[in-house]
């Protein structure tokens, strides 16, 4: 039996989702996994611009990425888009279909829309006849998401099947599993032991700051103003930074350390993420989805600061709708929000209750014996 699990990395989450699914089929007798970046398919310019283009849109002009992504979900725009999308993809992705086409998986595993897209229009020309099995990696999925060809539809939450069906996907296709994160996300290692393994000291209100795997968003900002804070309530606090890629925001960040009042831990890119969640109270972030899915594993609150105009606002909308987020307008209020969770546990509390509606900690699990249960069909 063989599984193809791909991704196309334009942001981590759609790579560690990708991984987590991996993880969780590993060891399985009489099966081979290939899990590949559909980037690595095709021509070099098309490898680099592809994220590149991304990065620069929600980095640099995120209101016109903003503006883009719900033009592009209305539908009498995507019935003349996708068209041209779809010729674009196949143009510059030959050499992944000539892959797919080689390896002849029984099962392919999609977390971005791209290999989901063009897998579905093999199956649709009859150049593929295996399952494909799209996983929608953010609370509400978008135009691009649409692979009409699917067998099924991974999706994170009721409200995803909600706008599934809206969109005209059958019923039978979907299946509501959670957005899939590594499985050690699930398990409890030891507060206490971590804080000692990791440098954290103990006995304070742990407030961990990510912005991404590319460190976007007002981190700096974000720091300098909690230490601007009142002994009373700083001293209470200890901040745990992590820079992801950006290794200039790593640097500036341990410079201003010996200037702070507050207490500050940076690191780089972290490949050990669910234990930094662990040993913290709070997290302030993006409403990345696999983020997301790695926070409410953890059943860590979570402070939303700066969301991506786009899909990350709609999973804020919904976060923030259950109660187990609230939404920060500034660095200021970031502050006053991180201030109310550490001075009010009933405010605790009824974050993390909450969080328990929407969690799905087994969800690479549930989904990787899904897969396998196609793969038996298919034989």
């Amino acid at each position: 039996m063989k599984i193809l699990i791909t991704y196309a990395y334009a942001g981590v989450g759609h790579k560690k989702a990708a991984l987590a699914i991996e993880k969780a089929l590993a060891g399985v007798p009489n099966v081979e996994v290939k899990n590949i970046d559909v980037l690595d398919y095709t021509n070099d310019f098309f490898k680099a611009s592809y994220p590149a283009v991304y990065l620069f849109l929600i980095n640099k002009t995120p209101t016109f990425w903003g503006l883009f992504y719900y033009l592009l979900d209305c539908r009498a725009v995507d019935f003349f888009m996708a068209p041209l999308r779809k010729f674009i993809h196949r143009l510059n992705c030959k050499k992944f279909i000539e892959f797919v086409k080689a390896e002849n998986p029984d099962v392919v595993v999609s977390t971005h829309f791209m290999p989901s897209e063009i897998i579905s229009g093999l199956k649709e020309s009859g150049e593929f006849r295996g399952k494909l099995v799209n996983v929608v990696t953010d609370f509400i999925a978008h135009s691009f998401w649409m692979a009409r060809s699917s067998d099924y539809f991974i999706g994170a939450i009721q409200r995803t099947m909600n706008d599934l069906l809206r969109r005209g996907v059958p019923e039978e296709k979907i299946r509501i599993m959670g957005i899939p994160c590594d499985p050690v996300f699930s398990i409890s290692k030891g507060r206490e032991n971590l804080m000692k393994q990791l440098g954290i000291e103990s006995g304070f209100f742990n407030v961990l700051i990510m912005s991404g795997g590319f460190g976007a968003g007002p981190m700096k900002e974000i720091v300098a103003e909690i230490n601007n804070l009142d002994h009373e309530t700083r001293d209470k606090m200890q901040l745990i930074a992590i820079c992801g890629k950006n290794e200039l925001l790593f640097h500036e960040l341990r410079k201003m350390v010996q200037g702070l009042k507050v207490r500050l831990k940076a690191f780089g890119y972290m490949n050990n993420v669910d234990e930094f969640m662990e040993v913290s109270d709070i997290i302030v972030t993006k409403p990345g989805g696999l983020t997301i899915s790695e926070a409410l594993s953890k059943t860590l609150p979570m402070i939303i600061v700066q969301p991506i105009l786009g899909q990350e606002t709609r999973n804020c909308k919904i976060l923030t709708g259950y109660g187990t987020a609230v939404k920060a307008k500034n660095t200021r209020e970031v502050c006053e929000l991180i201030e109310e969770f550490a001075t009010s546990p009933e405010k605790m509390i009824s974050a993390r209750t909450r969080i328990k509606l929407l969690r799905y900690p087994d969800a690479a699990k549930n989904i990787a014996e899904f897969v396998m249960a196609q793969t038996t069909l298919q034989n």
